[in-house]
């Protein structure tokens, strides 16, 4: 099955405004229905106790009430939804099934590690004093050398506090750990494991670990699988999840467990 990142990300922005709009609607039928059933008990008018008439009136009410709370229900899951789907669209991650994702990653840690250096080579000049040189730094304006050496009462020194650096260096580090990762699974040959009643398989293209079954697993296994962090993909008719460092260890650990359940049998 060919994937593409992209149509897969619009894809999920698109059902996430269908569910939106889906509810808004509910919402609407279920909001008139209550309204209009609750006009036909007049203002004010008590439920008549020991009357025969109490047990379908009490009934009613509680009709209306369920409605209203349904109406407010799937408002909030409309909401819920709405915003899930601006999530999606604006949510500017780098995600690992992104065929772009290594050339993204390598661009912000080149984008990090510019910071870094600029931020020593500034505060190298702050701590002279140098402002002529200072404004010839990349990124550098006049703006950035007032606020830096004037700082907050509470900032006890000028120029950038290290708190920024080390902020700054975890993130460089952290991305170069993600492009290691990227990589060694890009150099890794794929890997198939056959299993009794199915197969185990790294789907590159994908970017999911795999596990195919001949068959419908028992609700044992299925709960073993979603307990693995594996969910079933209708589109890949597979229990799946990233094919990463996590999804390879978490598929050799189901397949034991899957060993024990069939030796046990």
């Amino acid at each position: 099955m060919k994937h593409n990142f992209e149509e897969h990300k619009q894809n999920r922005i698109d059902n996430a405004r269908k569910q939106a709009a889906k509810n808004s609607r509910l919402s609407d039928d279920y909001y008139v229905r209550a309204k209009q059933m609750a006009s036909a008990i007049p203002f004010g008018q008590p439920i008549l106790v020991g009357h025969h008439s109490e047990k379908r009136d009490r009934s009613y009410r509680n009709k209306i009430h369920n409605a209203y709370g349904k109406a407010f229900e799937t408002m909030d899951k409309a909401s819920y939804y709405e915003e899930k789907a601006e999530s999606i669209a604006s949510n500017n991650a780098i995600f690992s099934d992104d065929p772009e994702a290594l050339t993204k990653l390598k661009n912000e840690l080149k984008a990090l590690e510019q910071a870094q250096q600029f931020m020593k080579d500034a505060n190298k000049l702050l701590k002279k004093n140098d402002r002529e040189e200072f404004l010839k730094l990349p990124y550098a304006t006049e703006k950035m050398w007032d606020e830096l050496t004037n700082p907050a009462p509470h900032i006890r020194n000028i120029g950038f506090a290290s708190y920024k650096f080390s902020n700054n260096g975890a993130n460089i580090r952290r991305i170069k750990q993600r492009i290691e990762q990227l990589e060694r699974l890009q150099q890794r040959p794929a890997q198939e494991v056959l299993f009794e009643g199915g197969s185990i398989i790294e789907n590159k293209e994908a970017n999911r670990i795999q596990i195919l079954f001949d068959a419908k697993p028992d609700e044992a296994i299925r709960k073993m699988l979603k307990g693995a962090g594996f969910r079933w993909s209708p589109t890949e008719n597979a229990w799946q999840r990233h094919l990463n460092a996590n999804g390879i260890y978490a598929a050799k650990s189901v397949l034991k467990q899957l060993s024990t359940i069939q030796n046990a049998k």
